[in-house]
């Protein structure tokens, strides 16, 4: 799984009931919209993510927004990587 995808499916995971659209998602990922909507496409497919679009409002196009189910709620939290212990390094002399 791509690093891109584990942020993707990390922000879905802070509020696995909540809906986010595009914009949301690509300003907590800091992913450009060549690499998010992909990712959004692909996990859609897989059945990871659910999405709609919105009734349009006046003077603004749809958001379409995405929704995590539940088996990509399990599967996103199977395949998070375990962080490695922190290596603190010993201060250096002066500081």
């Amino acid at each position: 799984m791509t690093r891109s995808t584990r942020a993707v499916l990390a922000i879905f995971l802070t509020d696995p009931a909540r809906e986010f659209y595009g914009l949301e998602l690509r300003a907590a990922t800091g992913l450009s919209n060549g690499t998010l909507y992909p990712r959004l496409a692909t996990l859609e497919a897989y059945g990871w993510l659910e999405s709609r679009w919105e009734d349009p409002e006046p003077g603004r196009p749809p958001r379409r927004y995405y929704r995590i189910t539940r088996e990509g709620t399990e599967r996103a939290r199977e395949a998070r990587p375990v962080r490695p212990a922190l290596r603190l390094r010993p201060r250096a002399q002066g500081a």
